[in-house]
């Protein structure tokens, strides 16, 4: 069953990260460009985006009991990456940030504990964990979503 749920939690990753790699091919290559033609001119531009980034790796998910544990490993620019717990439009866990002890490589382990209450359990709709990280202006950016499985709970 883990091995489902883990295989699940990869297929949607890889799904995700594809469809905005290549949502994002065309501006991405337009602001390349952008970014020549005016560091060719001398002047400089402060690059919102450089400023929030984050990659996540090793990410794994548990459930014991009434707790789910989500570990890894993530590599933020500021140190610092958000979470919130979602079930529809119902917040379970309201946006919170995480501060990381970086290693050599860059990467800081994390562990996330969160608990799952009776109406979660019974509810319809699948809830999901959100990983992201944020821009200066407070633009969530990098989003990366870990549906939780309660059916065979």
């Amino acid at each position: 069953m883990k091995k489902l749920i883990i295989m699940l939690f990869c297929a949607l990753i890889l799904v995700a990260c594809s469809s905005e790699d290549g949502a994002d091919s065309k501006s991405a290559n337009k602001n390349s460009e952008e970014e020549s033609n005016t560091e060719s001119k001398g002047d400089k531009t402060e690059e919102a985006d450089e400023s929030a980034a984050v990659q996540f790796r090793n990410v794994g998910m548990e459930i014991k009991g009434s707790t789910i544990q989500l570990s890894g490993e993530a590599k933020a620019k500021d140190d610092t990456f958000f979470y919130k717990f979602e079930q529809g439009d119902t917040k379970i866990v309201k946006e919170t940030s995480v501060k990381l002890e970086k290693n050599e490589q860059g990467w800081g382990s994390f562990q996330l504990e969160l608990e799952l209450t009776q109406k979660v359990r019974e509810a319809q709709v699948m809830p999901v964990i959100t990983l992201y990280d944020k821009k200066e202006d407070g633009t969530i950016v990098n989003k990366n979503y870990f549906p939780v499985d309660l059916r065979n709970l």
